[in-house]
């Protein structure tokens, strides 16, 4: 491997239009390409539908696609992340699972707009549903949709208000326990790495999850400061598991980091390979 290689960055936690973000495959590689990254991954919540497209567009700007997803998972009521890495996104089976989650999304959506309505918000379903075209459905479409009625005046202030755990719209939607997302994604062929590991209340369940079979921790993440990343990275270190990181990009629906502002060495993702095989 050329060592210039090595020194390369990598971007591997974007979202696109296929989920809550409002960036299209080819802005995101457009960006990237701009901010000279070596590799990025597209990691949708819960579908891979934006995943041909991407791999066309990494042939045509010349940046290296790492296929990935996020996927929504829980222990005792709380939200957790799973990314996961080179999946077989090709496999019908993957699709149909997932589709799965996404008749469970919608039907999440229009409880929580129901919720929301019967405090006396004037708001619709299916015009929502609409808004959310191809997308995965999320609450942060429901926060923006909470804007444009006049409802709130930030997706904060919406998060805050109505959206959050414990706030009137707030409901539970998980299909997957973390081990049962880890098994998903390896049974298709996937790393499965624990997401964000900062947003977990209780970080003794971090070393549980290690062992239900997570490959790696994202130790390097926005707004992430010095001490909090080298407490990860010797975390990963402690478990023997790979290391990764990126921007978590939303598009203009979070402006707080952009593609490539937060990136990983090309090492870490070389290491990542090497566990795969390729």
């Amino acid at each position: 491997m050329d060592k210039n290689k090595l020194l390369q960055k990598c971007d591997l936690h974007i979202h696109s239009v296929f989920s809550d973000s409002d960036a299209t495959i080819e802005e995101i590689f457009k960006i990237a390409k701009e901010k000279n990254l070596s590799a990025i991954a597209i990691t949708d919540h819960d579908t891979v539908d934006g995943l041909e497209e991407a791999r066309k567009a990494s042939e045509t700007y010349g940046i290296e696609l790492v296929e990935g997803i996020e996927l929504s998972a829980q222990k005792n009521d709380i939200e957790i992340h799973v990314l996961g890495y080179f999946l077989n996104s090709r496999d019908e089976n993957l699709k149909k699972e997932l589709f799965d989650i996404r008749i469970l999304r919608q039907e999440r959506l229009i409880k929580m707009i129901d919720k929301l309505k019967a405090l006396g918000l004037r708001l619709s379903s299916d015009e929502i549903l609409l808004k959310t075209k191809n997308a995965i459905p999320t609450r942060l479409h429901l926060a923006l949709y909470l804007i444009q009625k006049g409802y709130a005046k930030s997706v904060a202030q919406a998060f805050g208000k109505y959206l959050s755990p414990g706030k009137p719209g707030y409901m539970a939607r998980f299909k997957y326990s973390v081990e049962e997302a880890v098994q998903l994604i390896k049974k298709y062929g996937g790393l499965a790495f624990l997401a964000h590991p900062n947003a977990i209340p209780d970080q003794s369940w971090i070393e549980e999850f290690v062992s239900l079979g997570i490959d790696g921790l994202e130790v390097i993440y926005p707004r992430f400061s010095d001490a909090k990343k080298l407490m990860y990275k010797n975390m990963a270190d402690k478990f023997g598991i790979l290391k990764s990181g990126g921007s978590d990009a939303h598009g203009s629906y979070r402006d707080f980091t952009k593609i490539g502002d937060v990136t990983i060495p090309y090492e870490w993702l070389l290491a990542m390979k090497k566990k795969k095989g390729i």
